[in-house]
């Protein structure tokens, strides 16, 4: 892959966190600035996808009730903790 140069200014305190990460991961700088912006950008690009396929159930009638969703974070952190809620609800337009 070829490198393309750029430069970006940043507060110096998060100048100084990354020069610290990189010196314990025993990485350069600039390849820890290149995952943390790639792991953000894949976040971003996630979350694009997951809004995008719930408009289209949501246009399509498809929800996930909300008691099924409260019961569901209910769970979080338990020894029974529920998988996500399938959608329980279909309305036709």
């Amino acid at each position: 892959m070829a490198a393309v140069g750029d430069t970006i200014s940043v507060r110096s305190a998060l100048k100084a966190d990354l020069e610290e990460e990189a010196r314990l991961s025993n990485q350069s700088t600039t390849q820890v600035a290149e995952a943390a912006i790639a792991g953000y950008l894949a976040g971003r690009k996630r979350k694009r996808e997951a809004v995008r396929q719930a408009l289209e159930e949501a246009r399509r009638g498809v929800f996930v009730s909300e008691t099924e969703v409260f019961r569901w974070v209910e769970s979080w952190g338990t020894a029974d903790e529920l998988p996500t809620p399938e959608p329980d609800v279909f309305t036709r337009r």
